[in-house]
């Protein structure tokens, strides 16, 4: 007995040694993993470098969890760390592993595919990363896995086509990567799966009907893609979706929902951007919960449902850019949770529904349709809560806009281009959140009997204001001082062809935020106030066509900003300031139409950015430097109707880019520069109106993208070139020019044969004939010399055999002989 309990204590010794000796090797390699892990990985903050050490059990190191019996890592939980580097394909030995989550870091290379075989494996996060690689194929087969997110990263190549089987999986996010290939059929079998994304990838094929078998599905995202096909019924049968996102497709066919009644959770629908056709489904209503409906960019036709307004809960609807028509339906109006209305670029037609007034927190935009019947009276509509109201470009009429002034609320009107007359309110300045006034291109004026613009005065309370567009009016008023008391918040301010007359209040310089300024089209006169100079964040200074006077004050220059100044078709006089060759944003020079003399300053020639300069119609005198060469980015270049002297620097042919030439109507001499057959880029090229001589360049020929050429009234002379532009050229680009030939152009006599040509064409005959002839003679003479020289080698070889033997004799000498 005594014995048999001796045997027992020892087997038990034995048993718990080696527990104990297993369990310190695994946890062994659970370190080990651990360690490599960390020898790939960087960071700023240097966390697990300071942190995970041999000093220290792993189970205690920061973002590790271990589980508290086997002390075995079950857990590794890295988000949000700036990490950089690898994931080590060591964690593959973290058997007991349950959660990998390293999200929002910065590792690149692939996933580990290990990681797809842990067995306890519930949740792998690695989104917001920069991983690339493909998809390890067993995390499609894993039996335990509830969550993958993969989302964010660089994966690509196709996704898994083979049989997904993964009964326990409830959320796949693969989104916003570069996937390929189409989504099996086989997605059908993960019956659990609650939110699926594969947006944002280039999945093409068609939309699997066996999505429909997902009955606890509740979001699907898969827009952005290249999806084919129709949408299937069976989709809207799941009673748990709640969202469906599959715009930016290439989806076809009709939306239809199953006739009979269906259970449906759906608050978010979105299949805008797509090639839907068809109508709007009638039952519609079957999707009561639904708060989102976007449709718009799509081909369905006919109308908006009448019954519509059964969406009680729909707080968006957009329908814009599709060829719906028809009028907007009055029921509408019964949404009371409606907030958002897109209705752009559609047909539809007739009065504004009155009914819109009952809705509050409303933002309604049908800009581009063809909306008639008068705007709203101000009884007519309350809207108190009005956000947003976008109705440009219809045909509305009316002569009142104080509807506007009820809606103390708004943030954006937009009325412009419609047939709307009458006044603009005076008391806009209760629209303290207004940030957007578009009324151009109407009928609107000025209060009777007032010389100023009374609107601004009520403006200056608008403190949130950034774009006001009121021109192509007929306004018929001066601009007050209280223009200078808009915001600081406004960046856009257009009146151009308002019929405005005086001067440009100094005060203008206090829109400190200004970017756009236009004035054009007007009539303006006196001199640029110096304060523009203020608006240091102007970008764009329209003034053209005005009858502003004087010089160009200096203080232009101080817009260090500026991209485009437009000051052409005024009485500006004077030197054109050196210093606006120091505006190295500016795109866009148009001084044309002006009274300006003297010289074109030095610094515009090397204004490399420069885009378009325009300073024809002037009395600019002086020669145009070599330094022209330095215009690099120059597309459009009008010298025109000057003064202008000297030659044509052949620099200009340095102006790769350039599109537009017109040098005409100057005092130009010499010739063509034989460089302009390096304008490339030249489309239209206008050189009339001076004393250039010499000939046209026959190279010229070659610029392929010159449409318009215009050398008349000059005193060139020689053949017209008859490639290129000049096939198709007529009279007219050549008149005035005696000495010019070329039978290809109409009325343009042939040029004249001279003696000196008829000699040189007979010798160019006599050239073509005796050449040949001399040559073939030549060839002749050297094979025959070559024959006879081989005959004679053969001859003289046989008789030098038939020379008899010459024997030898022993010399003897005179004595011998004696």
């Amino acid at each position: 007995m005594e014995n048999h309990i001796y045997l027992l204590f020892l087997l038990f010794l034995f048993q718990y040694y080696f527990l104990s000796i297993s369990a310190a090797s695994s946890n062994e390699t659970d370190q080990q993993a651990l360690l490599a892990f960390k020898n790939l990985v960087t960071s700023s903050s240097h966390v697990l470098a300071d942190n995970w050490t041999k000093n220290t059990s792993f189970c205690s190191w920061f973002s590790v969890t271990c589980s508290p019996k086997r002390q075995r890592v079950v857990a590794l939980e890295l988000p949000n760390m700036q990490l950089q580097g690898t994931i080590s394909s060591s964690l593959a030995n973290l058997s007991f592993l349950s959660v990998l989550n390293p999200e929002n870091n910065s590792f690149h290379d692939g996933i580990p595919f290990g990681l797809g075989h842990f067995p306890l494996l519930r949740v792998i996060d690695v989104r917001n990363n920069q991983l690339q690689g493909s998809i390890p194929t067993s995390l499609f087969q894993h039996q335990r896995v509830p969550k993958i997110s993969l989302g964010f990263n660089k994966l690509g190549g196709e996704i898994w086509t083979g049989p997904w089987y993964v009964p326990e999986l409830r959320a796949l996010n693969l989104g916003n990567n570069s996937l390929t290939g189409i989504i099996p059929s086989s997605v059908g079998n993960a019956t659990k799966l609650i939110n699926f994304s594969l947006a944002g990838n280039r999945i093409r094929g068609n939309l699997p009907k066996e999505i429909g078998n997902l009955s606890q599905l509740a979001f699907l995202s898969l827009y952005d893609n290249q999806l084919t096909g129709s949408i299937s019924t069976s989709l809207f049968n799941i009673s748990s979706l709640v969202t469906v996102s599959l715009a930016l497709n290439r989806l076809s066919g009709s939306l239809l929902l199953n006739e009979g009644n269906i259970v449906s959770n759906l608050e978010f629908l979105s299949v805008s951007n797509n090639q839907i056709s068809g109508c709007i489904p009638s039952n519609i209503c079957q999707l009561r919960e639904l708060q989102v409906l976007s449709l718009s960019l799509n081909n369905i036709t006919g109308e908006i449902p009448r019954n519509i307004g059964c969406l009680s809960n729909l707080e968006e609807f957009y329908i814009g850019d599709t060829p719906i028509k028809e009028t907007i339906p009055t029921s509408i109006g019964n949404i009371f949770t409606l907030q958002y209305v897109d209705c752009t670029r559609n047909s539809l037609e007739g009065p504004i529904p009155p009914e819109l007034g009952k809705l509050s927190n409303l933002r309604i935009t049908v800009n581009f349709n063809n909306l008639s019947g008068t705007v709203p009276a101000a009884t007519d509509l309350h809207l108190p809560n009005l956000k947003l109201l976008l109705l440009g470009e219809n045909q509305l009429e009316g002569e009142t806009l104080l509807f506007i002034t009820n809606a103390s609320k708004i943030e954006a009107v937009g009325l412009e281009n419609n047939f709307l007359k009458g006044t603009i309110p005076t008391n806009l300045g209760n629209l303290r959140e207004l940030r957007g006034l578009f009324l151009t291109s109407n009928q609107l004026m000025n209060e009777p009997r007032e010389h100023e613009l009374q609107f601004f005065n009520s403006l200056a309370d608008c403190r949130m204001l950034r774009y006001l567009e009121v021109g192509y009016n007929p306004l018929n008023g001066i601009l007050p001082n209280s223009i200078g008391n808009l915001s600081s918040t406004t960046e856009a301010v257009n009146l151009a062809d308002a019929h405005i007359s005086g001067f440009i209040p100094a005060s203008t310089g206090n829109i400190s935020g200004l970017i756009t300024l236009v004035f054009k089209n007007n009539n303006l006169m006196g001199n640029i106030p110096s304060e523009i100079g203020k608006l240091k964040q102007l970008q764009g200074l329209s003034l053209s066509n005005n009858k502003l006077q004087r010089h160009i004050s200096e203080a232009v220059c101080h817009l260090s900003n500026l991209v485009k100044l437009f000051l052409q078709v005024n009485e500006l006089s004077g030197e054109i300031p050196e210093c606006i060759g120091n505006l190295s944003m500016l795109l866009d020079l148009s001084l044309g139409s002006n009274k300006f003399s003297s010289k074109i300053p030095l610094s515009l020639w090397k204004m490399s950015g420069l885009l378009y300069f325009d300073v024809s119609r002037n009395s600019i005198e002086g020669e145009v430097t070599p330094d022209i060469g330095e215009l690099k980015a120059i597309l459009e270049l009008n010298l025109s109707s000057n003064n202008l002297s000297g030659v044509i620097p052949s620099r200009l042919g340095e102006l790769l880019h350039l599109q537009y030439l017109d040098l005409s109507n100057n005092s130009f001499s010499g010739q063509i520069p034989f460089s302009f057959s390096n304008l490339i880029s030249i489309e239209y090229w206008d050189l009339s109106l001076y004393d250039l001589s010499g000939t046209i360049p026959k190279s010229l020929e070659k610029l392929s993208y010159l449409k318009s050429i215009n050398v008349s009234y000059n005193v060139l002379d020689g053949e017209i070139p008859s490639g290129g532009v000049f096939a198709n050229s007529t009279l007219q680009s050549f008149v005035g020019n005696k000495g010019l030939c070329g039978m290809h152009i109409l009325e343009v006599l042939p040029c004249p044969i001279t003696k000196s040509g008829q000699q040189s064409k007979s010798k160019k005959l006599v050239l073509k004939i005796v050449i040949p002839v001399v040559t073939s003679s030549f060839i002749i003479f050297l094979l025959v010399s070559i024959w006879i020289m081989k005959r004679k080698k053969i001859a003289k070889s046989k008789d030098v055999e038939k020379v008899p033997e010459i024997n030898t004799y022993p010399l003897i000498s005179y004595h011998e002989i004696q």
